[in-house]
């Protein structure tokens, strides 16, 4: 486990532990109060004595008042304990005195309906409610009376008299040494001990939930760092939906890129050596024939130089792509009119097209000022025009077509040439540095025109795509958003 683990462990228990503790703890504190202050107010009443309450509620319906005060005084010359009534004015029937607290707290158990046999409220005749009940000794009666036996004197039971004496209260039977049930509070340990096992366990897999998919990831990318980079743990994250599985999408992602552009670089290294050898070759063979043969040291001058200049074009054309690749932009932004930028491109290509007899055919109402990177436009479609020159056939014609989209707002440049096109798996990977379809290479060519032409679209947020012409040839199709174009602005 590591140490992440123990941190979410650890602040999940406390946090649980102290917040189940601090509630147990109130609700225990306040059921003992509860507990205490019942047991406090049933102190003052005997509720074994039930039966007594009951019979002399039942005479209220019979005798009225005077049968229930005949009762309650005939009790007092039996061995029963006296039941009190008292009426809602506070005053006992037989007029006997009574503790305030004692009545104040039996009438607060009535209202609870705490025992509802042993505590009565009943109505009588004379329009009062006289609450019935039987204090305990204590609060009651005592010795407030002891009878004369037959024999004693001084109210004290005869030689030999074994039998129950009236007024005292008889001994409890063997079930019931206590005076009355009491709810005692339940020991807080139990519920704490529970409480902490359970947020033990509940905190340990709460952590191991969390620290599972990070642990995942740190082993990601340390396979990454040593050269894995096939690793993926999007599997691994199982069936979560939570940023930890978003997470591991995005490392897969990053993963995937990561692994894509360093085989792109690999790639490009193979073919800039592979590109880089050929002229050098060449340059290491003039330089030995000019040596063996002095006689021809111009022609291999030149040849020196056309190889070199080969050379430059290639290392110029490499910095240009790093830069479009890394997003540095190559140019700042400018206003420029549209028209007279393509109308400079077609110029220019047409001179370099003369040799070889090819025809530029130039149709377009893009008279239109925007804010573009114009070095890098002007490169992009210089490219697409010198691609289509290079694979166009002798006497062969190049067409370009440029105008806004319907909707006025994108730029759309077409050029199409009479060469013999291109395979159509490869119309998509013709954008890529040094692709060869299987044609002989051109001489002026680095092979990387095209590819510099689809980085510069995209920085300007466009397309670039190829396709084959029915009568032959390759079809190339440009498109750039631009704001609605404000015609003859500059």
């Amino acid at each position: 486990m590591g140490r992440l683990f123990w941190k979410f462990f650890f602040a999940f228990w406390l946090a649980l532990l102290t917040a189940g503790i601090g509630v147990g703890t109130a609700v225990w504190l306040r059921h003992t109060a509860q507990q205490n202050q019942t047991a406090k107010q049933a102190d003052v009443v005997d509720i074994r004595r039930a039966s007594l309450v009951k019979l002399a509620a039942s005479t209220l319906p019979h005798g009225g008042v005077k049968g229930l005060h005949d009762f309650i005084q005939t009790l007092q010359n039996t061995r029963f304990p006296p039941i009190y009534a008292v009426d809602d004015t506070d005053r006992e029937l037989l007029g006997r005195p009574l503790a305030a607290e004692v009545l104040q707290q039996a009438r607060a158990l009535n209202r609870k309906n705490a025992y509802p046999d042993a505590i009565q409220m009943v109505a009588a005749d004379d329009g009062h409610r006289y609450l019935l009940f039987v204090p305990l000794p204590e609060h009651g009666f005592g010795d407030l009376f002891r009878p004369s036996f037959p024999g004693g004197s001084a109210g004290l039971p005869p030689m030999g008299f074994d039998g129950p004496i009236p007024g005292d209260r008889p001994p409890p039977p063997p079930d019931d040494r206590i005076r009355r049930p009491r709810n005692e509070p339940p020991s807080p340990i139990l519920p704490i001990v529970s409480g902490g096992v359970a947020s033990l366990l509940f905190s340990g897999l709460l952590a191991w939930y969390f620290a599972t998919p990070i642990r995942s990831l740190r082993d990601a990318f340390n396979a990454v760092a040593q050269g894995r980079l096939n690793t993926r743990i999007g599997k691994a994250m199982g069936r979560r939906g939570d940023e930890l599985a978003d997470l591991g999408r995005d490392f897969d992602h990053m993963a995937q890129k990561i692994c894509s552009l360093i085989n792109a670089q690999q790639h490009l290294l193979h073919d800039v050596s592979h590109e880089l050898r050929s002229p050098l070759a060449r340059i290491q063979a003039a330089i030995g024939l000019a040596q063996q043969q002095p006689e021809k040291l111009p022609a291999m001058l030149e040849r020196i130089e056309r190889e070199s200049q080969r050379i430059s074009d290639l290392v110029g054309e490499l910095l240009m792509l790093s830069k479009l690749e890394a997003g540095v932009a190559p140019g700042k932004i400018d206003r420029i009119n549209l028209a007279d930028l393509l109308a400079d491109i077609v110029a220019d290509v047409r001179f370099e097209a003369e040799p070889k007899r090819v025809e530029l055919s130039y149709h377009g109402n893009i008279d239109a000022v925007v804010e573009c990177q114009s070095e890098l436009l002007h490169r992009a479609i210089e490219n697409v025009l010198r691609n289509a020159v290079q694979h166009c056939k002798t006497a062969g014609t190049v067409l370009i077509a440029a105008d806004f989209g319907s909707d006025n707002r994108r730029l759309r440049i077409r050029v199409d040439d009479d060469g013999p096109g291109v395979a159509d798996q490869d119309l998509t990977a013709i954008f890529q540095p040094f692709f060869r379809s299987g044609q002989p290479q051109k001489p002026h060519s680095t092979g990387l025109g095209l590819t510099i032409a689809h980085r510069a679209v995209e920085a300007h947020g466009g397309s670039i795509s190829a396709s084959n012409r029915p009568q032959g040839g390759l079809s190339v199709l440009i498109e750039i958003p631009f704001p609605t174009p404000q015609a003859n602005e500059r």
